[in-house]
């Protein structure tokens, strides 16, 4: 008896300490006030990845987002463009494709840790299909994938 009431206790201290859900509303109201810069694609990721670590994630959706509705159609088209991931001295002329992926995998990465895993899901999905060629500089001194870092996420939180 003791150890179910243990195992209750603890699940509802963990359900207690589970992130609440951004709301759409939470999002339109912190994107009204927010600083989007010079709006370029590479200043919305980095604002992105800066409101990622402050755990802001109202702002990470909203300068995500920007960068997807400001750059999504022109990265889909330098994404299809290609059939392999281009040589590093070619990375930066696929500018548009670089930032939205590297936003969307941003963007997954916050609802993932908010765990509105249908979000996430449709974020990953949309890096896997239409961006899977992004590629995203890490300061130590590479690129990375952000399709492949994400790569099985998106099936992942489907079914969640």
């Amino acid at each position: 008896m003791h150890r179910l009431l243990a195992t209750a206790v603890f699940v509802s201290m963990i359900a207690a300490c589970a992130p609440a859900p951004i709301s759409n509303e939470k999002i339109e109201q912190t994107a009204a006030t927010l600083d989007y810069g010079d709006y370029t694609s590479s200043t919305l990721a980095t604002k992105g990845w800066e409101a990622l670590d402050a755990n802001d994630h109202a702002a990470v959706i909203a300068y995500t987002n920007k960068c997807v509705e400001l750059y999504g159609e022109r990265g889909k088209k330098m994404n299809a463009s290609l059939t392999l991931f281009p040589p590093v001295e070619k990375v930066n002329d696929y500018w548009a494709l670089n930032d939205v992926g590297t936003c969307l995998f941003i963007q997954g990465t916050s609802y993932e840790k908010r765990r509105m895993y249908p979000q996430a899901a449709a974020a990953f999905r949309a890096l896997e299909e239409d961006f899977s060629f992004s590629q995203c500089w890490d300061p130590k001194g590479w690129y990375w994938q952000p399709a492949s870092a994400a790569a099985g996420k998106a099936a992942k939180y489907a079914s969640k």
